[in-house]
Order: C-alpha cells, then sequence, then structure tokens
C-alpha cells in the first residue's frame, strides 16, 4: 500500500520511502518488496530454496561457514554453495545446495578446488565438506 511516497514491503513489513523500491517496467510502479527484500527472493529463487531452509541450514551449522568455520558477522549474507555439475542451467535444482559458507570458502576455495584433477584434491577438509555437506545433513535428519 502507498501513502504519501511511502509503500510497505510484502517481504519485510516495513514502511519505506519509494527511492527504496525499484520500478516495474514501464508504469513506474514500485515492485511489492523493497530492493534488500527482493534482491534476497531473487537470490533464493536462484537456487529453489526457501528462508526457512537456509535460516535452518545456519542455525543447523551454528552460525558458521561450513568450510572455515568463521562466524558470520557481516551484514552481508552467506553464499549458498551448491554443486554445478547437478544442474547444468543458470539456477539450481535445490537438492544440490550443499551448504552456507563466506564469500572467501566459495570464490576462493571452492571454485578453485573443483576445478582441480581428482588426484591433486588432497585437502582433508574440503573433501569431507564436498563428500558430506551440512545441506544433507540437515534434509537426512529433517526425514
Amino acid at each position: 500500500m502507498i501513502r504519501r511516497g511511502i509503500v510497505e514491503c510484502r517481504g519485510c513489513g516495513k514502511y519505506k520511502p519509494l527511492s527504496e523500491y525499484s520500478p516495474i517496467g514501464a508504469s513506474g510502479a514500485p515492485r511489492p518488496y523493497c530492493k534488500p527484500c527482493n534482491a534476497e527472493r531473487v537470490r533464493l529463487g536462484h537456487y529453489s530454496v526457501t528462508k526457512d531452509f537456509v535460516d535452518l541450514l545456519l542455525r543447523f551449522q551454528q552460525g558458521k561457514c561450513a568450510i572455515c568455520g568463521v562466524s558470520n558477522t557481516a551484514q552481508r549474507a552467506m553464499d549458498i554453495d551448491h554443486d554445478h555439475a547437478c544442474c547444468p542451467g543458470r539456477r539450481s535444482c535445490g537438492k544440490c545446495v550443499r551448504g552456507l559458507v563466506c564469500s572467501s570458502c566459495n570464490f576462493h576455495g571452492l571454485g578453485w578446488y573443483e576445478a582441480l584433477p581428482a588426484e591433486l584434491r588432497t585437502l582433508g577438509l574440503l573433501n569431507a565438506y564436498l563428500s558430506d555437506p551440512p545441506a544433507r545433513r540437515l534434509r537426512r535428519e529433517l526425514t
């Protein structure tokens, strides 16, 4: 609902100025979600997971990166890691989501490590994460 340039976000329920919303196409009408909530919806949709699942996974991981164990103290959300070999397109099926990792582990660790030939993948910490990731363990507990 719009009142005097203030809009209620369907995601967070907060009333924010129009500048906090992206316009929809040529009409210029604001999206129903503020920019941060819309970005989170797009991110979750990309990985085919719900906010509830990500929140549960973060609690399961005790608020820490699934690889290095650093606590998520930054304002930025942890990266959602998934097995790129599972889904050929740009989106994930959701079943291949492995865990929540910090951006350093995601970009500088996993990407590099998974590109190595199998005989060079000798890091126990990363092998343990890849062989039985937190999301898989969580799903086993939920069933």
